[in-house]
């Protein structure tokens, strides 16, 4: 039972350790069900930063364990949000609600659509503690729901369950439910845009060889932690463009977009070919000069012609995803740090003890292999780079000179 002294509860033991709280609790003298009141206190704590916005409220509840796992990131939600305005929009999997009710807090009139009863249940309860009356909740299983139903939606927002019945999670999304991939004709019918977050261990070529009409991918993080893939599905734009639009978009915990990269590839050519992009020789890693070292959301995108461009900037090698600059920009997507010296084999022993962070790219030797090797100690002030040249294998020190968001 959810009445007044369940929520008191909550409130005064917040800050408590549920296992001793659930021990020195005496069950028989409570009206609520302590185990509930108990999951609501873990959640709030383990959630504070995600769910920051929705925690605020005493009221919102969170339905078991789970639920809170597999929501977005509130930062994530409100990007999703900011994608759609005014809009008619059906969420199929629902889940905890964090998309579907930002989604409605932004305008749109929303049809959270959930399979799992108890989920049901407290979407429609939290949809009222958060004043939401362009809110709809229904219990079915959304497939059907769009295959028994004439009605047309502007936005069809699907995010599968990657989770199977033992709980083990899942990342390809032919094995998420729903079944996207089978059933995209049919959301293409009842929407005119799909969005579908999808897991950020997805290969990007093959998510477009899955989805024929995709119009643009975003590589989504918060504060540089790559969070999803979301895919936009178009039929009339993908007609219309010869090219696919793919983002890396970097958050703040408030949902503000702190680093936003944007790349294109022909609908036949998703990747970069070698002869486009300028790589270096070994004598111009000359003291002075900027090593640049992409993020893991651009890493993802692999934008590699356009940071050569855009940054006047050389890349290492083909395998090598690091890039080489005379100059410091005023920005890059990554960490920029500014060569000390190329470090030969003699110089090795010298560095027994030195403090410094190890960075391996394209390198026959993992950095944990290289800092025992060396008997490095930690350090963030500077940085060893091993790397390949062609077929020369390189340490390069570095002196930490900025990070970038």
């Amino acid at each position: 039972m959810i009445n007044k002294d369940f929520f008191e509860f909550i409130e005064k033991n917040k800050e408590e350790d549920i296992i001793n709280l659930s021990l020195r609790t005496p069950r028989s003298e409570l009206n609520f069900d302590l185990d509930f009141a108990l999951l609501q206190i873990e959640n709030r704590k383990k959630n504070f930063i995600k769910l920051k916005n929705f925690i605020s409220n005493p009221n919102f509840i969170f339905p078991d364990n789970l639920a809170p796992q597999q929501a977005s990131h509130q930062a994530v939600a409100i990007f999703h949000s900011s994608l759609i305005n005014s809009c008619k929009v059906l969420d199929m999997t629902a889940g905890l609600g964090i998309d579907a009710f930002t989604m409605a807090f932004n305008g749109n009139d929303v049809t959270a659509v959930e399979l799992n009863p108890l989920k049901s249940k407290f979407l429609e309860y939290n949809a009222k503690v958060l004043g939401l009356q362009n809110f709809n909740v229904i219990n079915a299983d959304s497939l059907e729901v769009l295959k028994n139903s004439s009605e047309k939606f502007d936005v069809i927002f699907a995010d599968p369950s990657r989770r199977n019945t033992e709980n083990n999670r899942l990342y390809n999304l032919k094995d998420c439910i729903p079944d996207v991939i089978s059933n995209q004709g049919l959301l293409l019918e009842s929407a005119n845009n799909v969005l579908i977050k999808a897991s950020p261990l997805l290969d990007l070529s093959q998510t477009i060889r899955d989805f024929p009409t995709t119009t643009a991918l975003y590589v989504v993080g918060v504060k540089g932690e790559c969070k999803e893939i979301l895919i936009y599905l178009n039929k009339k734009l993908f007609t219309e463009k010869a090219s696919i639009d793919i983002f890396s978009i970097d958050l703040n915990t408030e949902g503000e977009i702190i680093n936003l990269f944007k790349t294109e590839r022909k609908k036949d050519s998703l990747i970069n070919f070698p002869s486009e992009i300028p790589y270096i020789n070994t004598n111009e890693l000359t003291p002075g000069r900027f090593i640049l070292e992409p993020s893991s959301l651009i890493m993802k995108i692999a934008p590699w012609k356009e940071i050569c461009y855009k940054f006047k900037s050389k890349k290492f090698s083909p395998s090598s995803h690091l890039f080489l600059s005379d100059h410091k920009p005023d920005y890059f997507p990554g960490r920029v740090t500014r060569i000390e010296k190329l470090i030969s084999k003699k110089d090795r022993k010298s560095f027994k003890g030195f403090p410094a962070s190890v960075v391996s790219k394209n390198h026959p030797l993992s950095s944990e292999e290289i800092r025992k090797d060396w008997n490095l100690a930690e350090g963030n002030d500077f940085f060893i780079y091993a790397s390949s040249i062609g077929k020369t294998k390189v340490f390069i020190l570095t002196n930490n000179s900025q990070y970038f968001p």
